[in-house]
């Protein structure tokens, strides 16, 4: 994942972030969709064919509801659902 807006650490400059997500999915009694997310950015650079990372820096997410979030969450959760739906349409599942 590239940062939009790439940190500074200990002088040296990370631009990217590498990604772990968890999107718990489910419907209310309505059948409306429902997902708890939790979303953990850690920053991340590559300097001569070296990874680096700085865990201590990470950016964290956590959602148990999407009932009060914004409209970024709202359309990256939804895009991730979509995409997750034509890979289980894919696979028959």
């Amino acid at each position: 994942m590239i940062a939009s807006a790439p940190s500074s650490i200990d002088s040296k400059q990370y631009d990217r972030y590498a990604l772990n997500l968890i999107i718990s999915g489910s419907y209310d009694g309505e059948g409306k969709p429902e997902a708890s997310v939790v979303c953990n950015l850690t920053p991340l650079r590559i300097e001569d064919g070296m990874v680096e990372t700085q865990p201590a820096h990470a950016k964290s997410i956590r959602l148990g509801s999407l009932a009060h979030a914004d409209e970024a969450t709202l359309a990256c959760v939804g895009a991730i659902q979509a995409t997750l739906q034509q890979f289980i349409n894919a696979k028959g599942l």
